[in-house]
């Protein structure tokens, strides 16, 4: 596991420390370190396609401002959230997901097959599209499950302001979509059709984290009990725990919401293929207040045939500190084949002949969200990357793909032990 150190040797206390102290201090160098921050009321599209092509090809991370989510719903969320972290353990364990449900509460997922110091609960786009539906109605089934709301008695509010909070997050992301399909540019006819059915058909969740403090329920620091509702954080965290292990987001997009006054999200500055290096750089993601950080996802990256970039981030842990963010993670629909689109390998300047090769093959959304389902949730031994779907790779996963797919049936809920023979061995 790599070491629990910032880009210049600070721990996670000394990340808040300076975020409280502001930029004073700073040196070029600190500046250089600091993700793209873009405006998306930037009134040309061809500037902003621009801009968003140079940090999706280079940090896979940017700043959003004048995003168009109001202030007002994002307090209401973040006051909403930590109504519901602060339920005590019975209630929220009536919530938790199972390996027939990828939806509801949890605290005991894996991250590179490690346990993560958090807490949370996924909210998905219901089957059915219709929020008004019973969460329980057969209408709703999907790969995902059935979402787990608490009951207004119990977190008064919650739903309503957690649902206006997703389907903002969702109209962002169609829009960010566009723009990064633009960015690559105007050589092909599949982005169109494809950002047309992630617009009606997309299956992306909302997840709500919680990063209780590291001292454990049994420090001295007097901090109350309700900080740690849950089955992990009796004790301390070990030494280079993390609030999440070393990973990359498996959809097209995500839409992050930091807290303000503490910052753990670190990204790779190093060439992150799928096993650390020695050369290891992480630099700490400190958002401008009101602003929304914006990161790139496996499935961008095979679209744009390698020329976008899925960043490897973590998050660390905080000894005494809690934390709260939320991750909006936009996903294409179950059945979609993604692949290089023909203007991702059409673009001057971009390696010659060799970039107009398709250097990934198709890869379907609903089979690489099951496998990272299966990963999160058991040690099942499987860790599903991009990097398996490449022309050339030998990976088995080509074949389990096209296994997987004569049988699933991607209006029921995922269930991992029914498709355990398939996901475990090569044969």
């Amino acid at each position: 596991m790599a070491p629990q150190h910032g880009s210049n040797g600070a721990s996670s206390a000394d990340v808040c420390a300076r975020t409280e102290g502001g930029a004073a201090g700073g040196t070029a160098a600190d500046a250089a370190d600091e993700i793209p921050v873009l405006d998306l009321s930037e009134p040309d599209p061809s500037v902003l396609a621009s801009q968003i092509y140079r940090a999706c090809s280079t940090w896979g991370f940017f700043q959003l401002i004048n995003h168009g989510i109001s202030a007002e719903l994002v307090s209401s969320f973040r006051a909403r959230t930590a109504d519901l972290f602060a339920l005590d353990y019975a209630t929220k364990a009536k919530l938790k997901r199972d390996a027939r449900n990828a939806r509801g509460y949890f605290d005991d997922e894996l991250t590179k097959r490690r346990r993560d110091w958090k807490e949370a609960l996924d909210v998905g786009a219901p089957g059915s599209r219709d929020w008004g539906l019973p969460d329980g109605d057969g209408a709703n089934a999907c790969l995902d499950g059935f979402n787990r709301f608490p009951t207004e008695v119990e977190c008064p509010g919650f739903r309503d302001v957690v649902v206006e909070y997703f389907e903002e997050c969702a109209k962002l992301s169609d829009r960010l979509a566009a723009l990064m399909a633009r960015a690559l540019g105007n050589g092909g006819d599949e982005e169109g059709p494809l950002l047309d059915r992630m617009r009606s058909e997309h299956t992306s969740y909302l997840r709500m984290n919680y990063y209780p403090p590291g001292v454990g329920r049994d420090g001295s620091d007097g901090s109350d009990n309700n900080l740690h509702n849950n089955t992990f954080s009796d004790a301390a965290a070990g030494e280079g725990a993390l609030g999440i292990s070393p990973h990359r987001d498996a959809g097209f997009l995500t839409v992050l919401l930091q807290d303000d006054d503490c910052h753990s999200l670190q990204v790779a500055r190093f060439e992150d293929d799928d096993h650390l290096g020695d050369d290891e750089r992480w630099v700490s993601v400190r958002p401008m207040p009101g602003a929304l950080t914006i990161n790139t996802g496996d499935m961008a990256m095979i679209c744009s045939n390698g020329r976008f970039r899925a960043p490897l981030h973590r998050v660390l842990t905080d000894p005494t500190r809690k934390r709260y963010s939320a991750p909006f993670f936009y996903n294409p629909g179950y059945g979609e084949r993604m692949a290089p689109f023909r203007c991702s390998r059409d673009g001057p300047g971009e390696g010659g002949a060799d970039a107009m090769r398709p250097k990934y093959n198709p890869c379907v959304w609903g089979y690489f969200r099951a496998l990272r389902f299966a990963g999160d949730l058991t040690d099942l031994g499987v860790e599903i990357q991009t990097s398996h779907f490449k022309v050339g790779s030998e990976s088995s996963h080509i074949e389990k793909q096209r296994r997987f797919m004569e049988v699933v049936d991607f209006g029921e809920p995922f269930d991992v032990e029914k498709y355990r023979h398939i996901l475990e061995t090569d044969k």
